[in-house]
């Protein structure tokens, strides 16, 4: 038997513990387990999911630890071995990117940009070419997750999924596997497997357009696994094909989205491929599968 993933982002200091228990309790119940990509020191963020108003509020980064009651249900979690703990960013802030300058994503900001007709993008927080400062912001990161909550943590999940050349060799000096695959240009470290998983991702994306990459990848110093996202934008016919291939090849699968939107027809729909899934896949964390 096979199995699947299920990776929910941006647990941090800002998570109502009421959420989470709302939306995944019955899976709890039936021993479906979840990935949780989390933030050490996460800033606070508005309008997410809508990047036109999207703003963070600058200096408002606020470690995990102090939300008590979320650490102590995370931990109770982590006990009954439903759940994992993944690194996600250190406070997963957003850079503007204008002119090849880099600006906070502030209210102001993003206001004083439109008012000069500056055009700029969003760029996440490991998507930059820093490799000292996000070397050291994920091992401060790995440490406090690790003694924050008494786990390992094996997996590293890019805020935004984004991540530069600096970025992999950040997660890998901190021997952390990743969980996505991240473009096509080869920005991974220097190794034969290496290039031979390159290779074989390109000769795949030639062979079966449209369907998710569905083999975990090894790069010699870390390995890494897609998931498909499930998000109000999901094109569910893309998930339909990425399931059939898996399952015909009985090959594990992973799915990644945010508590934070998952309500209306989004939830229905995808607790119903869960449910679905649970019947033939064994439920697994990440770090069981890679």
């Amino acid at each position: 038997m096979s199995a699947f993933v299920l990776r929910d982002d941006d647990l941090s200091y800002w998570t109502d513990i009421n959420e989470i228990d709302y939306l995944y309790k019955d899976l709890f119940d039936k021993g479906i387990k979840i990935s949780f990509a989390t933030i050490p020191k996460s800033i606070r963020s508005k309008n997410l999911g809508d990047f036109k108003t999207f703003y963070q509020l600058k200096g408002s980064d606020t470690l995990i630890h102090k939300n008590v009651d979320l650490v102590m249900y995370i931990k109770d979690l982590l006990k009954k071995d439903r759940i994992e703990i993944m690194l996600h960013g250190y406070n997963h802030n957003y850079y503007l990117k204008s002119r090849n300058k880099l600006y906070e994503a502030t209210f102001e900001n993003k206001k004083n940009l439109s008012d000069l007709n500056q055009k700029f993008k969003f760029i996440g927080e490991y998507n930059i070419n820093n490799f000292d400062l996000l070397l050291r912001k994920t091992y401060e990161g790995k440490q406090y997750l690790e003694d924050t909550f008494e786990v390992k943590i094996k997996n590293f999940v890019p805020p935004s999924n984004q991540i530069s050349r600096s970025g992999i060799k950040a997660i890998t000096n901190n021997k952390l596997n990743l969980s996505g695959l991240i473009g096509f240009s080869y920005d991974r470290e220097n190794t034969l497997i290496g290039y031979k998983t390159f290779l074989k991702r390109i000769i795949f994306k030639l062979r079966n357009n449209g369907i998710h990459y569905p083999y975990v990848s090894d790069y010699g110093k870390h390995y890494e696994f897609a998931a498909m996202s499930i998000t109000p934008i999901t094109d569910f016919i893309r998930v339909e094909k990425y399931l059939d291939f898996c399952i015909n090849q009985n090959l594990p699968i992973q799915f990644a989205t945010h508590y934070w939107e998952l309500n209306g027809p989004l939830k229905s729909k995808f607790f119903r491929i869960i449910n679905e899934l649970n019947k033939a896949y064994e439920s697994k964390t990440l770090s069981q599968i890679i």
